[in-house]
Formats: C-alpha cells, sequence, structure tokens
C-alpha cells in the first residue's frame, strides 16, 4: 500500500535524520578522547572526520535536502568508526560491545533484506578478527567467537521482530485509517493524500489540456427510500456492492466513498470526451443491474458530476466544484451525467 510505505519511509528518514546527529557528537566526543587520554592519534582523527560528516549530514537532513546516498554514508561512517577501533585495539578494550549495535541499526535504516545481508558482510571480518586475538588456550577462541555469533545475530533478529511487528501494526492502521470499513473502498481521508499529491507533482510543460485528470462523482439516487423501504442491512448491501461493481470497471485504487451514498472515481490522463463516455458506461450499468439483498431484488439509478481537477485548488475548493456539477445533474431530472467546466471563483 502507497500511503503505507510512504509512512514507512518518512520514519527512516526521520531516524535517519536524528542518528546522524546523535553518532556525530558522538564520536567527536571519542576524539577528543582517544587523542587527548589514550593517545590514539588514528583513531581520533577518523572519529573527527567521521563526526564532522555526520553532523553535516543532519545539517542537510534538517534543511530537506537528504539525498538517498546520504543513508548509506551515513552506515559506511558508522562502521569503519567502529570496526577500526576492533583492528588496532587489544580485545579488553571493550570496544567489540560497539559491533552489536550495527545489526539493528542496518535493520532499522534500510530494512530488513537489506539490514540481514550488511549483518552477515559485516561478521566475516569481524569473525577473523575475533578469532586471530583471542586467547588459544583451552579453545577459548571458538568459545569467543560462538558467543559473539550468538550474540550479534540475536540483536539483528530481536530489532528484526520488532520491525516486523511493528510494521503489521502499522499497515493494520493504515487500513483502518484510509479504508471505509463497510465497502472497503477508499475514504476522504486517502482522497486528500491523493490531493495533496497531486498538488506537489510539477507541471509537464508538454501536457495537453484536454488530458488533465478528471473526478466522477457518483451519488446513488433515491437512496434514503431504499433505507426506508428495505432497511438499512439492504442498503449497506447496495454499498458493498455498487463498491465491488465500480471497482471491477476502474482501477481498485482509484474508487472512493465519500459520503453515505457518494462515490468518487479518478480519471487520469482523460479528455473530457473519453470522462464522459466512460461515466456514461458506469451509469448504464448500475441502471441494467439487479442488486439482489436478503431475498430483494432492488434496481437504482445514479448521478454522476464529472469535475477537473487543477492545480492550485483546496480540496475544500474542489470539493465545492464537484459538489455543484454532481446537483447539476440531480436537477436535471437525475439519473443522468453532468459535466461543467466552471471555475472555483462560481461556486465560492
Amino acid at each position: 500500500m502507497t500511503i503505507h510505505t510512504n509512512s514507512l519511509l518518512e520514519a527512516r528518514d526521520t531516524l535517519h535524520k536524528w542518528l546522524s546527529l546523535v553518532t556525530g557528537v558522538i564520536m567527536i566526543f571519542f576524539c577528543f578522547f582517544n587523542i587527548v587520554l589514550l593517545k590514539q592519534l588514528s583513531i581520533g582523527i577518523l572519529e573527527a572526520v567521521f563526526g564532522l560528516l555526520n553532523l553535516g549530514i543532519f545539517y542537510l537532513a534538517y534543511q530537506g535536502k537528504t539525498k538517498p546516498w546520504h543513508k548509506c554514508l551515513l552506515l559506511g561512517s558508522i562502521t569503519i568508526t567502529v570496526l577500526y577501533p576492533f583492528y588496532l585495539a587489544d580485545l579488553r578494550a571493550g570496544s567489540i560491545y560497539w559491533l552489536l549495535l550495527l545489526p539493528p541499526l542496518y535493520c532499522l535504516l534500510v530494512g530488513a533484506k537489506r539490514g540481514l545481508f550488511c549483518t552477515i558482510l559485516l561478521s566475516f571480518p569481524v569473525l577473523i578478527l575475533l578469532f586471530i586475538k583471542s586467547d588459544s588456550e583451552s579453545y577459548f577462541s571458538y568459545r569467543s567467537v560462538i558467543n559473539f555469533v550468538l550474540a550479534y545475530f540475536l540483536s539483528y533478529a530481536i530489532c528484526y521482530l520488532y520491525e516486523t511487528q511493528y510494521d503489521k501494526n502499522s499497515q493494520r492502521l493504515q487500513e483502518m485509517a484510509f479504508r471505509d470499513p463497510l465497502t472497503g473502498a477508499k475514504n476522504r481521508h486517502s482522497l486528500k493524500l491523493f490531493f495533496d499529491g497531486f498538488n506537489k507533482k510539477p507541471l509537464d510543460p508538454f501536457q495537453q489540456e484536454e488530458e488533465e485528470t478528471r473526478l466522477l462523482i457518483i451519488d446513488i439516487d433515491y437512496f434514503k427510500s431504499v433505507n426506508d423501504e428495505f432497511g438499512h442491512d439492504a442498503g449497506d448491501a447496495i454499498l458493498i456492492e455498487m463498491t465491488e461493481l465500480l471497482q471491477y470497471h476502474t482501477d481498485n485504487q482509484h474508487v472512493y466513498r465519500i459520503g453515505g451514498e457518494e462515490f468518487l472515481i479518478v480519471l487520469e490522463q482523460y479528455c473530457q470526451k473519453q470522462a464522459y463516455n466512460f461515466a456514461e458506461s458506469i451509469r448504464q450499468n448500475i441502471e441494467n443491474t439487479i442488486f439482489r439483498t436478503h431475498q430483494q431484488n432492488i434496481k437504482i439509478t445514479v448521478s454522476i458530476g464529472i469535475a477537473q481537477l487543477i492545480k492550485g485548488q483546496s480540496f475544500r475548493e474542489f470539493l465545492r466544484v464537484a459538489d455543484k456539477n454532481l446537483y447539476s445533474a440531480k436537477n436535471q431530472g437525475r439519473n443522468l451525467v453532468h459535466y461543467g467546466a466552471m471555475s472555483v471563483t462560481e461556486v465560492i
């Protein structure tokens, strides 16, 4: 689901931004610690370079200028900064403990599959160094390697399980927030996200005017009388079957339920004539469909208004235009399609 994917990417971008700040500050701190107290000049210089680099990445992220390769650069700087002291120092220095932080960071920043690849890739040089540096007496080297491997991959597994569960819960919440619980169609909140995304797209200077995005606003005629005569259960069944019918004739991702008996379909790259013909085919299909609910055969009709989606409109202005087109169709007798190329100023 696109909405869910975008939210996950935004969460990772936020983590990337603040992680670059935290790691930058920590690296600068250890730079002075290693140079002044431990006299480890090479380690201190490395930490200073990558610390300043990560602070620079944070500044760019804070300014909204993050690039995809910044994330790789951040992970690379953390990996080298952790691995280099482990390579130089004795095991008793404890630098090996920092290596256990890398698998969760890989998983959180680049995802489960890429994170696992990075985790496995890093394990080879680490295990070789660990085996070489370990005391060979009483097979201590083997025990050291085994303990590290278990802790190393367990840290990844814990993060993976957490992120997987978080991903499932987030997707479930997204479905609840942006799907109509009765029909399964997208709801008004989802339409608002589509509208905002449409307005953020750059203008194409080569796009012809007749190929603008258009929307069908569909309203069931006299739906209140259906509820009064057959009951709300029958009305709900009709709404569900109506959604399935609309999704059958168009892209499932472009069907929205924006009101009680009001639906909307997005038509991308449709000229005025194409949009009208499509709307008319929808109207005829619904008119010729027999809705069977609770052993009752019910026939309904719909009124359809067509609105052209224009960049620069607010969401509220767009709905005003759409509603005016819809009610123009109703005022002209219902069970018909109305297209009005009015501007926003006509309905304010």
